[in-house]
């Protein structure tokens, strides 16, 4: 009997002790591990010192394009934020860097399906399309780029349109009345041209003066359409 109770308490201790030293191996482990804190959108310098000041490594796995983040600045970790793990353990992290300049393709009079293709396979972005009236750009079509062409923009710029809702009609001004020169002056700056001119003898008005306009006044014609004039020649 005394033989068997020596042998249970010695089996006792060993299960004892063993039990002491691994709760002793999770204290120093537990005291060992370190939270991953967060570093994105940080400089690289910044990011380093608190990574450090954990008894972490920083470690620059990559650098990559991104137009959303100032070059330097960190856009991507591993492991992440919040992660429990040992000290000493590496954090790896991707660096934005600035973005490749492209040319900018020639999109003036191109349908806008058209210039949107070549936008994206330069590498940029489709940005804000607005419609203006053009008489000379049909419509659906490019009338303006907001980067002109051949010149450099940063991948993933987004590049405003505007697109052709065709010419578009306005009133025509009165010019019966007016001398020649004050009519073109008057269509010129209401956004017309001068067509043909043409005389005619009327003694009942003064000589030089417009008697008659086509199209009359207070039509609407197309923006940057001519206007027909006769003139009284007495």
């Amino acid at each position: 009997m005394a033989f068997r109770d020596v042998a249970v308490s010695a089996v006792v201790a060993a299960i004892v002790a063993a039990g002491t030293t691994f709760a002793l191996q999770r204290t120093v482990l537990s005291r060992d591990a370190v939270e991953v804190p967060s570093v994105l959108g940080l400089p690289s310098q910044s990011a380093r010192a608190l990574i450090e000041s954990r008894g972490l490594m920083f470690v620059v796995g990559e650098e990559r394009e991104d137009a959303k983040a100032p070059a330097g600045n960190i856009v991507a970790q591993r492991p992440m934020e919040g992660s429990r793990v040992e000290r000493g353990q590496a954090v790896d992290v991707s660096v934005a860097k600035a973005p490749t300049a492209v040319k900018m393709p020639a999109l003036v009079g191109l349908a806008l399906g058209e210039a949107k293709l070549r936008i994206e396979m330069a590498k940029l972005a489709l940005g804000k399309v607005t419609e203006d009236n053009s008489p000379e750009v049909k419509v659906g079509n490019v009338i303006s780029q907001s980067v002109a062409e051949g010149g450099e923009a940063k991948v993933a710029t987004a590049i405003d349109l505007v697109v052709s809702k065709g010419a578009g009609t306005i009133p025509v001004p009165s010019v019966i009345g007016r001398s020649l020169a004050k009519a073109k002056e008057e269509l010129q700056k209401a956004g017309f041209t001068v067509g043909n001119t043409r005389s005619r003898s009327d003694e009942d008005h003064t000589d030089g003066l417009i008697l008659e306009q086509i199209p009359a006044a207070n039509q609407q014609a197309p923006k940057g359409s001519a206007v027909d004039l006769v003139v009284n020649r007495t």
